[in-house]
């Protein structure tokens, strides 16, 4: 097959981008001017330089797909709100508008749990189901809400659309991508503190997350969207995992949201005045007051794809990140 992908040289694309050359499909990705591309290249990978924002720029490579993989995303939390629209939203708006133009057979859409701003307040396992948890707690998480919108009202016109929602991704490779970020943090041991350790979030190792991808192209009917979230861990839990593997020493500070919040407000002002970025932002503490705990029993049903607890795969991650 024919397989157009953005974000091919992201934490989670590239991987995707191995799996899918080395099975011998032909992958054609959409890269920046300064994207790194010759990881891409040595896997056989044709490079087509645009931007999710320009859609004219994916014209070229999107035209004869079989497959629009659209797994590009701006996924910082510290970027603005701006560039996030812009990718998240817009760029959303221009991959399915133009795979629709164009005629294109499936289109496959990475996006993330954080479509649902949450899962519900009583720490039960969220579904594909499950209603969105308002107000949306980031502008990461509503620009994600609003792409995968998008895309589903091109999906109304005839678009056939299948959608993944991982949820925090880690392992192997990728030192500081992904959430392997904060599993180096409890390593390094610089987070002397948990703000709202009992809060659950779930946790997929991305080699399963391709697997599923791949999964979801193989056999799912069209229309059909997957939770791919793997393990559920409380922050505390977490913690002791990451530091007994590590040796290191967990966090031994616990602070509430609210006392969280009143530090933030006293310290900001120097913060300020020292250039620097608070450990925290308001939307971040919104959405540490939230569990973010879901299952992906449809997904494991359905596709009989099953990923690794973090029992199995905390260890090789660890490994990893402590010998790169």
């Amino acid at each position: 097959m024919r397989i157009y992908l953005t974000g091919g040289t992201g934490y989670i694309g590239k991987v995707l981008a191995q799996r899918l050359a080395e099975a011998g499909h032909e992958v054609r990705a959409l890269v920046r001017a300064s994207s790194n591309v010759e990881p891409l290249h040595r896997l056989g990978i044709a490079t087509f330089v645009g931007d999710l924002t320009d859609r004219a720029s994916m014209r070229e490579g999107m035209s004869g797909a079989d497959w629009v993989v659209h797994a590009g995303a701006e996924v910082t939390m510290s970027g603005s709100t701006e560039k996030m629209e812009g990718a998240n939203v817009q760029g959303s708006e221009n991959v399915a508008s133009l795979a629709y133009k164009l005629g294109v057979g499936r289109f496959l859409s990475v996006s993330s749990m954080a479509w649902w701003g949450g899962s519900p307040a009583d720490g039960s396992l969220g579904n594909e189901e499950t209603p969105p948890y308002n107000p949306l707690p980031t502008p990461y998480s509503a620009t994600k809400h609003a792409g995968e919108q998008v895309i589903q009202q091109w999906a109304a016109r005839g678009l056939k659309v299948n959608t993944v929602f991982p949820s925090l991704v880690y392992g192997p490779p990728g030192k500081k991508e992904g959430a392997n970020v904060i599993l180096r943090q409890f390593m390094l041991e610089r987070m002397p503190g948990l703000v709202a350790a009992d809060r659950k979030t779930a946790w997929i190792f991305i080699d399963d997350l391709v697997a599923g991808i791949v999964k979801v192209m193989e056999r799912a009917p069209v229309g059909r969207g997957y939770l791919m979230t793997g393990d559920v861990v409380s922050l505390e839990g977490l913690s002791r995992k990451v530091c007994a593997l590590a040796g290191a020493r967990p966090p031994r500070l616990r602070l509430s949201l609210g006392m969280a919040g009143l530090i933030l407000s006293l310290m900001a002002p120097l913060y300020k005045l020292q250039g620097k970025r608070p450990p925290y932002s308001r939307d971040q503490l919104r959405s540490l007051g939230r569990h973010w705990a879901f299952t992906d029993a449809r997904a494991q049903s359905e596709l009989d794809w099953h990923p690794r607890t973090l029992d199995e795969g905390l260890p090789p991650t660890i490994e990893f990140l402590r010998t790169t």
